[in-house]
């Protein structure tokens, strides 16, 4: 072959490959389309410390939400902060509790600040030093009006210490958002979480769902993320209130079973109705009209009231500074409760006591209204219910065990009247809150009501 025709038919073959090669590549992108842009996901928010300080007011203000991390000594929250923003030695550790003696502030991408405080409860240090600690980190939830949120870590193998349900107490009644998240989720099966989480939150006195996290297995973060921006957006939902409340009809055993309750809890009951029959007992001493709401309310307000515990763990009542526990127990003074809770003034001074209450530390209460009006976004309710007949054979026991007169066809009366008086007054009317969880006591015991309650709050 010449040297002319091999060089052609190199040319030709070298054509057709890039024909054939086109053709191929043609074929591929119509059988797969074209090919998609690679999505990265977002980096994580970079994090750096910004300044550790034993007091508060001693930090610049950097403009930022801050978000608060505590806990129990040693409970793992610098691991903890470690691992939500995603940096392996930002906060120290150590396995020595109360290595946290300053107020660390760590900003993260510009977004919000980390605040690592010191352990509350056990720590390496003197008590006067440790409770030096407690008062400046109270005062700086309470008075910092950066501070957007609490997060309260809780070794989800122990149950809340008095430490862990104190701190949660206080942080609610600042009015500052409290948000518990459990930690250490590797050191126990991952079946038995929801059940710890639940048993934890119902210690504290918490009814929102609580986050189950695991620094080492790298578990919970993105839910913990989520809460925290609704915190600094301002688009939080409130924690549940601390409180328990039994709403029901006169001589359904309210006061009986709230007591119950709150000895098994640990928590402190609130006796409402005893508020009323005070009130009550005062304005017939001062012959006040029941129907004179104007001096009803100002009956109120220059009255004293105050719920105390006695030695035997049971509230004694003081109406300014007199102990009446044993003198509104009285049949007579029933009638003048119902009168004087249909008064609008007396109620709002009544529920606004209540709320006070409620806020400092979790609470059983019980009366009226106080799922539907006083405590709308309680932990539980309950409405609990008898039969008139069951009310009023319960209501002369009650007086006859306490040496009283009682006759059965009057009691069963005066309960039909005021069944009928408090749910068609025109303020607060009783009636079953639409989550409240119904309860009829007709066939159970006060014992038997109670743990229902309790199974109800630790789910």
């Amino acid at each position: 072959m010449s040297r002319q025709k091999l060089k052609f038919c190199t040319i030709l073959n070298m054509v057709f490959e890039k024909i054939l090669s086109a053709h191929r590549m043609l074929r591929r992108k119509r059988k797969v389309g074209p090919r998609m842009p690679e999505v990265k996901k977002p980096a994580q928010p970079e994090a750096k410390f910004l300044i550790s300080a034993p007091k508060w007011k001693e930090v610049p203000d950097y403009g930022l939400p801050f978000v608060v991390v505590a806990g129990r000594s040693n409970v793992g929250k610098s691991s903890f902060i470690n691992y939500l923003v995603n940096r392996k030695n930002l906060a120290r550790t150590s396995s020595t509790p109360g290595r946290t003696r300053l107020l660390n502030f760590f900003d993260v991408g510009g977004r919000f600040i980390l605040v690592d405080v010191p352990g509350y409860g056990y720590a390496n240090a003197p008590k006067e030093e440790a409770r030096k600690w407690l008062e400046n980190l109270m005062s700086f939830i309470s008075g910092c009006d950066s501070v957007a949120c609490v997060i309260q870590l809780l070794d989800i193998r122990r149950d809340p210490t008095a430490d862990d349900k104190w701190f949660a107490r206080e942080v609610m009644a600042t009015g500052c958002q409290l948000m518990p998240v459990v930690t250490k989720a590797d050191k126990l099966a991952r079946t038995h979480w929801k059940k710890r989480a639940k048993e934890i939150g119902a210690a504290i006195g918490v009814g929102s769902k609580i986050p189950v996290t695991s620094a080492q297995d790298k578990i919970g973060r993105e839910e913990v993320t989520a809460m925290i921006d609704e915190a600094i957006s301002g688009g939080e939902k409130p924690v549940k209130l601390p409180v328990i409340a039994l709403d029901g009809p006169s001589g359904a055993g309210k006061s009986t079973v709230a007591k119950l309750v709150a000895k098994k809890l640990g928590w402190s009951y609130l006796d409402t109705g005893a508020m009323y029959r005070a009130i009550g007992l005062k304005a017939d001493r001062e012959g006040i009209a029941m129907e004179d709401h104007p001096a009803l309310g100002e009956l109120c307000a220059r009255t004293n009231l105050s719920l105390r515990p006695d030695p035997s763990g049971q509230t004694r009542i003081f109406l300014d500074g007199e102990d009446v526990s044993e003198k509104i127990r009285e049949h007579r003074v029933s009638a003048l409760a119902s009168a004087v809770s249909a008064s609008p003034p007396v109620r709002e001074a009544m529920a606004a006591f209540q709320r006070r209450i409620g806020a400092s530390t979790p609470t059983v209460c019980e009366g009226r209204d106080m799922g539907t009006v006083v405590f709308p976004d309680a932990l539980l309710k309950i409405f609990l219910t008898a039969a008139p007949e069951t009310r009023a054979k319960r209501r002369v026991l009650e007086l006859e065990g306490r040496g009283e007169r009682a006759e059965y066809d009057k009691i069963l009366a005066d309960i039909v009247k005021r069944d009928h008086a408090d749910s068609t007054r025109a303020h607060s009317p009783l009636k079953q809150a639409e989550d409240a969880v119904l309860v009829d006591s007709g066939n159970l015991d006060a014992e038997g009501v109670a743990e229902r309650v309790v199974g109800l709050v630790k789910g």
